[in-house]
């Protein structure tokens, strides 16, 4: 199952339905129907982000326990907006999008989610590139779990 959040109209009026992307059916609400007249209309796509994933949950709930990561994102800010501001900006401007059309839902059996939880923002001192120790991804050579 792959599942995409799909604009619907044009500004300011645009909405989002959840479309299934292999069958070309969208979520009611209850389950994916043939006909988009029928689809429920999110006003946010991070509203229907958030019914993916229930989605998405139920579809892959067989796959074993629940891990949580982190990863650091920066936002440089340079002005003096407080960070709620930054917050709400970010909410509204920011898309995170997963190209899960080209890679799937995740490595290998495994449902990856990923989340961002602007609510939590915190201003630092320092970048986590001077502070912390990376470690090397492999991203040129195969991955070691495949």
């Amino acid at each position: 199952m792959l599942l995409r959040a799909e604009p619907i109209g044009h500004p300011p009026s645009r909405r989002w339905i959840i479309q299934d992307i292999k069958k070309k059916t969208v979520w009611d609400g209850e389950k994916f129907v043939e006909d988009w007249e029928n689809g429920r209309l999110y006003a946010h796509p991070s509203d229907a982000c958030s019914d993916m994933a229930d989605i998405l949950k139920e579809f892959y709930s067989g796959l074993g326990p629940k891990r949580t990561l982190v990863v650091p994102i920066e936002i440089e800010v340079y002005g003096s907006a407080k960070p709620s501001k930054i917050a709400r900006y970010l909410y509204q401007a920011a898309v995170l999008n997963m190209r899960t059309h080209d890679y799937g839902n995740g490595p290998g059996e495994c449902l990856v989610l990923p989340t961002i939880h602007w609510g939590k923002i915190r201003e630092i001192n320092e970048s986590a590139l001077e502070t912390d120790v990376d470690f090397d991804l492999g991203l040129e050579g195969s991955d070691e779990d495949e």
